[in-house]
C-alpha cells in the first residue's frame, strides 16, 4: 500500500509571464515508498546503493579521498533508470527521494508539451527553477519525449521547436547542480549528448525466479499462503514484470470475490498470469504487424507506447 502523505499541487511561480502563458502545474509530493517495498535482483539494488552513496558520502569522496583534485566538484545528481515497463523504476526513484530526506515533483513532460504548446522551453526552465526553489528530487517519467534525437533535417515549425527544446534542455543539465531522476523504457531513443551527461545508467531486469518468488510471497496475503502453490506460480510466470505479478494475486482476489468466494487459489492466480500472458503476446503481434506494414518509424514508434 503507498506511503507517504498525499500529493500536493503546486503552480510554478514565473515573474516573466507573456500573455499568452499559462500555469504550470506541478505535483511536489512526499516520496511513497522507501527501500523496503522494493524488490529487486542483487545487481539493481547493488546499483540503487551506490547511488544512495554518491549522495551521501559526496564530500568523503571528494574531500577527504581527494578526488576533488582529479575530477569536477560538483554536487548533482543525474541519473537513468531504464528498463522493461513495470520492473520498479518509479518505486525506486521515490525510495531514493525518501533516502534523501526530499520531496519528490513528478514530471510528465508529454502533459506539458501537449498543454504550453511552443512554451514548452519556458516550462522546462519553470520546472528546474522551481525544483531549486524547493530543493527537491525531479523525476521525469517516459524521459524519451524529451532527451530523444534531435531533428537533422529540419522541414517544419515543429521539427524546429522540438530541437530547441532538446537544446534548452542541454542547457540545463550543464548547469543545474540538483538531483534528477530519469526514467525510460525507451534507452535506444535518447540522445547521445544527453547520454554523456547522465552520471549513471541502471538497467532495471524483468524479475528471474526467486526474484518472482518474493513479489508472490509479499502480494498474497499470510493468510491465504497455504492455499497457493508459490513455487508453481513462480515458475509459471517467467517474462511477467513485478506490476504484472501485482495485479495477477489482486485480480484474482476480485474475480473469486465475484464468486463469493473469501479465498484465492493457485488455479485463480494461474488464470490470470495466463490472461496477462496472452495481452502481451497480442501487444507483441500488433507491434510485429505495424513494422511488416512498413509504416512510418514515427507511427510505430507512437504505437509502441500505447
Amino acid at each position: 500500500m503507498p506511503l507517504g502523505k498525499p500529493v500536493q499541487s503546486y503552480t510554478a511561480p514565473s515573474a516573466h509571464n507573456s500573455p499568452g502563458d499559462k500555469a504550470t502545474d506541478f505535483e511536489l509530493s512526499e516520496p511513497k515508498y522507501s527501500l523496503g517495498d522494493i524488490i529487486l535482483d542483487t545487481e539493481t539494488r547493488s546499483e540503487i546503493n551506490a547511488l544512495i552513496s554518491h549522495k551521501r558520502d559526496h564530500t568523503l569522496v571528494f574531500e577527504r579521498m581527494g578526488f576533488s583534485s582529479t575530477h569536477k566538484y560538483s554536487k548533482r545528481f543525474v541519473v537513468n533508470f531504464y528498463g522493461e515497463p513495470g520492473t520498479g523504476k518509479t518505486i525506486a526513484a521515490h525510495a531514493i527521494a525518501k533516502e534523501f530526506r526530499k520531496k519528490i515533483l513528478l514530471i510528465d513532460y508529454s502533459q506539458i508539451e501537449s498543454k504550453y504548446v511552443g512554451d514548452t522551453p519556458k516550462n522546462l526552465k519553470r520546472v528546474f527553477d522551481f525544483a531549486k526553489l524547493e530543493s527537491c528530487v525531479i523525476f521525469f517519467d517516459e524521459a524519451d519525449a524529451i532527451l530523444s534525437k534531435r531533428v537533422t533535417s529540419m522541414q517544419s515549425s515543429t521539427d524546429t521547436s522540438v530541437n530547441q527544446t532538446r537544446s534548452v534542455m542541454l542547457n540545463i543539465l550543464n548547469e543545474f547542480d540538483g538531483d534528477i531522476i530519469f526514467a525510460t523504457n525507451f534507452i535506444s531513443n535518447y540522445d547521445s549528448a544527453f547520454m554523456r551527461r547522465i552520471s549513471k545508467h541502471v538497467k532495471f531486469n524483468l524479475p528471474d525466479y526467486a526474484i518472482r518468488k518474493e513479489l508472490f510471497e509479499k502480494y498474497i496475503p499470510g493468510c491465504m499462503s497455504d492455499n497457493i502453490d508459490i513455487d508453481e506460480l513462480a515458475g509459471i510466470s517467467a517474462g511477467l514484470s513485478a506490476a504484472d505479478i501485482e495485479n495477477s494475486t489482486l485480480m484474482a482476489a476480485f474475480s473469486a470475490a465475484s464468486e463469493s468466494r473469501l479465498s484465492v487459489t493457485t488455479h485463480d492466480i494461474n488464470k490470470q498470469i495466463s490472461l496477462i500472458k496472452e495481452s502481451k503476446r497480442q501487444n507483441a503481434s500488433n507491434h510485429t504487424n505495424l513494422a511488416s506494414r512498413h509504416v512510418p518509424e514515427d507511427y510505430v514508434e507512437q504505437q509502441l507506447r500505447i
